[in-house]
């Protein structure tokens, strides 16, 4: 495991809070160094999710990188059915979190569910130098995030390397 790319990507989401990134990168480490001792201390939070017993080390390396996010609240589990406002709000305060002065404002209108939703938000974020990111997870939920559009690229070849699932709009 490289913890300097893996540093690099926790940075992407956490780029003004390195407490936050100390924390995030401690539960990540874990995972990667040992995904069974990763089960083993976050049970509990796994149960929550009703994943139990033996998982497979990529599904445990990827809800522990949501749970990680979530925790400091740089994640929103958007569900296909929310409003597209609700999960507009929950990305806003992603970037407040992230204190980026930026905020989204969605075109009236685009009212619309599940990936199309997807559409809206990205669109909307785009237009202001963001980018969209869909986490992986095995659900109806939408795990979702924020980077900077210029950094699209970076984080996803970092989570590649790394061996994260995420989609980057």
């Amino acid at each position: 495991m490289n913890t300097t790319d893996l540093s690099r990507l926790i940075e992407l989401f956490t780029p003004a809070d390195t407490a936050a990134s100390q924390r995030i990168s401690e539960r990540l480490t874990l995972v990667l160094r040992d995904p069974a001792a990763y089960q083993a201390q976050y049970a509990e939070e796994l149960a929550e999710r009703s994943m139990e017993g033996a998982l497979p080390p990529q599904e445990v390396r990827d809800v522990a990188l949501i749970d990680a996010l979530l925790s400091e609240d740089l994640l929103w589990e958007a569900d296909a059915q929310d409003p597209l406002a609700d999960t507009a709000e929950g990305l806003n305060d992603i970037l407040e979190q992230q204190k980026r002065p930026e905020r989204l404002r969605l075109a009236t209108g685009r009212g619309a569910g599940g990936p199309e939703q997807l559409d809206a938000l990205q669109d909307a974020l785009e237009a202001q130098g963001l980018a969209l990111v869909l986490l992986t997870l095995d659900s109806d939920a939408y795990p979702l995030s924020v980077v900077a559009d210029a950094q699209a690229e970076e984080l996803r070849g970092l989570a590649q390397e790394l061996g994260f699932g995420v989609t980057v709009y």
